[in-house]
């Protein structure tokens, strides 16, 4: 029990309850940080009348930066779009 103390302390965390869920991957943290903010825009653009269109981009951000945490968006996946773009000589 005091090596949970200390590893809570060195985080910033009081208490850890059954039921929580901790972010250990920095990358996954990353991830998710961005899927927030990307539906924060949903809302507020829900609140001010955005068009679907716009909601619509930030809902796709939102859902491929979940996607590079569960594996359905790989790197490879996204090489292959921004070359398939963006490449000359296509």
């Amino acid at each position: 029990m005091k090596h949970l103390k200390e590893i809570l302390s060195k985080v910033n965390i009081q208490e850890v309850k059954q039921g929580d869920v901790l972010v250990t991957n920095l990358r996954h943290y990353q991830k998710l940080t961005e899927t927030n903010e990307a539906l924060k825009r949903v809302v507020h653009g829900l609140h001010t009348g955005i068009t679907g269109d716009f909601l619509a981009m930030d809902i796709r951000q939102a859902l491929h930066f979940l996607g590079e945490i569960t594996g359905q968006i790989t790197s490879d996946d996204l090489l292959e779009n921004i070359f398939a773009k963006f490449c000359i000589g296509k």
